[in-house]
This record gives C-alpha cells, structure tokens and sequence, in this order.
C-alpha cells in the first residue's frame, strides 16, 4: 500500500505528469499596462476639472499678458522698413502706418501710430481719432475718414521696401 502513493498519477501521460510554470511575465506586462492606462485616465480626468475650475474662476487670461513689443508686432504686420528708415509718408502728420493685415472686402487691421500713443492695431471701422474711422486697408496702405461708407480724408501708405 505505501507502495501506491510513491507513483506518478498519469503513468502513461509524461506532460500531464510534470508541472508548469505559471507565464508571470505576461501577468506583470498585463498589470502594467492596466496601470499605466489606469494613470493616464486620472491625469486626462484632473487636468478636465482642474480647466473647467479656471474657466469658472473668471480670471481674464488677457490681463495676465505683457504688453506686445510694438516693434515685433510692426515688422509682423509688414511695417519693419517703416520702423528702420523713417516714418510712413501721410497727408496729416497725425497719423503713422506702420503695418496692415488686409483680408477680404471691408476686414482688415492697420496698425496705427495717433499722435504720441503707442502703436495700437484698428480693424476696418473702428473709431482711430476724434471723429475719425478707419474705413479700409489695402496691401500697403490705409485709409481714414469721418464715415465709414463716407469720403476719405487721410490715405496712407507704407514705404516701398527696397529694391521695389
């Protein structure tokens, strides 16, 4: 009797006899990957509430800026040959073009110098002086009168760069 306890259960079945590993590297890859998902749906969940907590909080974004470098922002709106050589040519000394973004009939902005003020960007109908209204812009000018759909009464223009 002590004899059958000694003997293999499947005598004629080798492999069913032996055991086998468990594949544990398949179960940590499974397990990383679970979590690494897991993390990133926490990360995407937090950063959502964390926005959306923000946008409540109504602090304006704009207020937070420094003002731009008006020379940059004039060499981006094609004004820096103005800037390097000598003003834009007007009819009123009031006035100084240093740059346009024209767009499609009646959109655009210039970027204007009034008086002493620092340079502003006015798109097409808004107020740019006392009693005056910036009806158009153009590939390198703009014009200003006292109405928009009214006579113009200043034109200006940019310099032609060299070479033109």
């Amino acid at each position: 009797m002590g004899s059958d306890i000694a003997r293999p259960k499947y005598p004629d079945n080798a492999p069913m006899a032996t055991q086998h590993s468990r594949p544990w590297g398949l179960y940590l890859t499974t397990f990383a990957a679970a979590l690494l998902a897991a993390a990133s749906a926490v990360f995407w969940v937090l950063g959502t509430l964390g926005a959306s907590a923000q946008g409540r909080a109504g602090a304006p974004l704009v207020a937070s800026l420094a003002a731009p470098d008006t020379k940059n922002l004039a060499r981006a709106l094609g004004g820096g040959l103005a800037l390097q050589s000598k003003p834009a040519e007007t009819t009123s000394t009031q006035y100084q073009l240093l740059g346009v973004v024209a767009g499609s009939v009646g959109k655009g902005y210039a970027l204007l110098v009034v008086g002493s003020a620092p340079p502003k960007a006015y798109t097409v109908g808004s107020a740019v002086g006392e009693g005056q209204v910036l009806q158009s812009v153009s590939a390198r000018g703009a014009k200003i009168g006292n109405a928009l759909q009214g006579d113009v009464t200043i034109e200006l223009s940019l310099p032609k760069p060299p070479g033109m």
